[in-house]
C-alpha cells in the first residue's frame, strides 16, 4: 500500500529510505494527524444541513450506480453494454451520444428520476477522473481504471465506505458559511478521499502490523510511503467478512427458513421503503432458526419498519427529534436512552467514524437517515446480537466450513468426504496431484473495529488467535498418520483457514478473503516440480 505523505520529504523523487521501529511510529502518528486535520479543514467550510442533504443525495446516486449494472439489469448483455461505455476525455467533451444509449439501455426499466441521476454521476465521475488524469493519478488500487462504467463500478465500491464514514463526520466538523450543492460534492470529496480517507485507513492497519510484526518498515520517499506488509480487511465487493451472511444461508440452508410474504415493490425504482421492510423479514426468516427474532431484535426490527413509514421519495428519512422521541418510548423492551445511543451517531473524528454503523445523524431538532443505512445498522444489530448464540457459533462454522470445500473445488482441490477416523474428526481433507492437503476452518470472530479504535486489544487478540491457530496446526501433525493412511498418500500439507483475517507471517495460517491469492499456486504446481523438489531434497 503506497501511502499519501503529507509534509517535508526528500526533494529527490527517486530517493527512498527505509524507517522501522519508533520511527515508523512517530511519522505514522505525524501523518495521521495531519491527514485528520486535513479532513477537517475541508469539511469545516461548509454549513452542515446543506452538506448532509448534498452528500445524502451523492450517496443514494452512487449505490444506484453500482447496483443497476451488477444486480438490476437481468439481460448480461445489456449489463455488459453498460459497463463497457467509456468516461474518457472524449466523453467529457461529448457525452450526448454515450447519454443516448445509457437511455436506451436503463429508460425501459426504471423511472426518470434513477436514469437523470445515473446520467449525472457518469459526467462527474468523467469529469473527475480526467482531473485525476492531470494530475498524474490514472490508478486507484485494486486495477481500477477510470475510464469506462465498469471502472468507476469498481471505484465507488471501493469508495463508499470513506464517503459514508464523511457523511458521519459532518457533524463534527461542517461550521462554515459554504453551501455545499450536489454537483460539487464529488468534486470537494473525492479528492479528500484519495489524498486523505484512504491513507488514514492504511496507516491504521500500519500501525497494528508494526505492532504484531518484528520486521515492519516503510521504504519512504517524496510521493508517499510503501509498506512492507499489508493487512487487508474486506473481502469481495468490499465487504466486511462475518460468520454467515444471509447469501450463504441462501445459498448453503435453504431449507432452514420459509420464504416470508413479502410486500410489492416498484421494480423501475433501485431502492424503496418497502425493500427495505421486505429485507427486514427476509433476515428475520434466514436466521430464525437460531433464535433471531427474540424480544430485543424484534424491537428493532419494528422500529426499523416504523421508521421506514417516514420515508421521503422512498429512500431519505427525516423525524423531528421530538418524534423520533415518542417512537423510542413507544416500545417497552428496550431502554430508550441506550436505544438512541445505538441509533444516532455521536459525532466524532474521521478515524472513528470509519467504524460507525448508528443509522441517524443528529441534526439538532431532526435525525436523519436513509433506508441503506437503515438496513446496514439492522444488519450489524444482526451480527452482534448471534454473536453469543452457542446455536450460532457451531452452525456457522459448519457453513464455514462448507465455504471451504465450495470454494477449494472451485480452485482445483478435490474434496474427499473424510469427516472421522478413530473418532477423531476433520474439516475440510482435500487431495491434490498425490498430495493430502489438510484445512481446518476457524470461524472464530474478531472485532476489526478495535484497528482504528482499540490498537492494543486487538495486537493482543490477534496473537492469542494465531497461537490457537499454530496449536490446532501441531496437533493435526501428530494425528497425520490417519489421514495417510485412509487415502493412501504418503505427502501432506496441514492448513488453517480463518474466517476472519489475522496477521501472521506462518504460511500455513490463512485469511479466508486471502484464499485464492495463497491456494492457486498449490493447485499450478505441476507433479514433475514436485519431483524434482523431491529428487533435490534427496540430494
Amino acid at each position: 500500500m503506497n501511502n499519501n505523505i503529507v509534509g517535508d520529504m526528500d526533494p529527490n523523487p527517486f530517493s527512498t529510505r527505509r524507517v522501522e521501529g519508533n520511527e515508523v511510529r512517530a511519522l505514522i502518528e505525524t501523518q495521521l494527524a495531519l491527514h485528520s486535520q486535513g479532513i477537517i479543514s475541508v469539511l469545516s467550510q461548509y454549513q452542515l444541513p446543506h452538506a448532509i442533504k448534498a452528500l445524502h443525495g451523492t450517496i443514494q446516486a452512487i449505490e444506484e450506480f453500482i447496483n443497476i449494472p451488477l444486480f438490476e439489469i437481468e439481460d448480461p448483455g445489456l449489463s455488459e453494454r453498460l459497463l463497457t461505455i467509456l468516461i474518457d476525455d472524449r466523453f467529457i467533451s461529448n457525452p450526448e451520444p454515450a447519454w443516448q444509449i445509457v437511455k436506451q439501455i436503463l429508460s425501459p426499466h426504471f423511472e426518470p428520476a434513477v436514469v437523470r441521476r445515473y446520467l449525472l454521476t457518469m459526467l462527474q465521475i468523467g469529469s473527475i477522473a480526467s482531473s485525476f488524469r492531470m494530475h498524474g493519478q490514472t490508478s486507484f488500487g485494486d486495477g481500477i481504471a477510470l475510464d469506462r462504467v465498469g471502472g468507476a463500478v469498481k471505484y465507488f465500491q471501493s469508495r463508499r465506505r470513506h464517503l459514508v464514514s464523511l457523511l458521519y463526520t459532518m457533524p463534527y466538523a461542517c461550521r462554515g458559511q459554504k453551501i455545499l450543492t450536489s454537483l460539487d460534492t464529488l468534486n470537494v470529496l473525492l479528492p479528500q478521499i484519495e489524498q486523505s480517507c484512504i491513507s488514514i485507513t492504511s496507516f491504521h492497519q500500519q500501525l497494528i502490523l508494526l505492532e504484531t510484526l518484528d520486521n515492519f518498515s516503510l521504504e519512504v520517499g517524496e510521493t508517499g510511503a510503501m509498506a512492507s506488509h499489508s493487512f487487508e480487511t474486506l473481502e469481495g465487493l468490499y465487504l466486511e467478512p462475518e460468520r454467515a451472511s444471509i447469501h450463504a444461508m441462501a445459498e448453503l440452508r435453504p431449507d432452514q427458513f420459509i420464504q416470508p410474504k413479502l410486500e410489492n415493490i416498484d421494480p423501475k425504482k433501485i431502492f424503496s421503503a418497502s425493500e427495505l421492510r421486505n429485507a427486514v423479514k427476509l433476515i428475520q426468516a434466514a436466521y430464525a432458526t437460531f433464535g433471531l427474532n427474540d424480544s430485543d431484535f424484534s424491537t428493532m426490527a419494528q422500529l426499523i419498519i416504523a421508521f421506514s413509514r417516514q420515508c421521503r421519495d422512498d429512500y431519505f428519512i427525516e423525524i423531528p427529534k421530538t418524534k423520533f422521541r415518542v417512537m423510542l418510548l413507544a416500545q417497552t423492551r428496550l431502554n430508550p436512552d441506550e436505544l438512541e445511543l445505538l441509533l444516532v451517531n455521536v459525532p466524532s473524528n474521521y478515524a472513528r467514524n470509519t467504524n460507525a454503523f448508528e443509522p441517524f445523524i443528529n441534526l439538532g431538532d431532526m435525525v436523519v437517515s436513509n433506508v441503506n443505512l437503515l438496513m446496514r445498522f439492522l444488519y450489524v444489530f444482526k451480527n452482534v446480537h448471534l454473536g453469543s448464540r452457542r446455536r450460532f457459533q457451531i452452525h456457522s462454522g459448519f457453513i464455514f466450513e462448507d465455504m471451504i470445500k465450495r470454494d477449494l473445488e472451485t480452485i482445483g482441490f478435490h474434496v474427499t468426504d473424510i469427516k472421522r477416523i478413530n473418532r477423531k474428526e476433520f474439516d475440510v481433507v482435500t487431495t491434490h496431484c498425490g498430495v493430502i492437503y489438510n484445512f481446518q476452518c476457524k470461524n472464530n470472530w474478531i472485532d476489526l473495529a478495535k484497528v482504528e479504535n482499540d490498537r492494543k486489544l486487538f495486537v493482543r487478540y490477534n496473537r492469542s488467535r494465531v497461537n490457537y491457530y499454530r496449536r490446532a496446526l501441531a496437533k493435526e501433525e501428530k494425528r497425520e498418520h490417519l489421514l495417510k493412511g485412509a487415502l493412501g498418500l504418503d505427502k501432506i500439507e496441514h492448513y488453517v483457514i480463518s474466517r476472519f483475517p489475522v496477521i501472521c507471517t506462518d504460511p500455513r495460517i490463512i485469511s479466508y478473503n486471502q484464499i485464492d491469492l495463497r491456494l492457486k499456486p498449490l493447485i499450478r504446481r505441476m507433479p514433475t516440480e514436485d519431483i524434482l523438489r523431491e529428487n533435490q531434497a534427496e540430494t
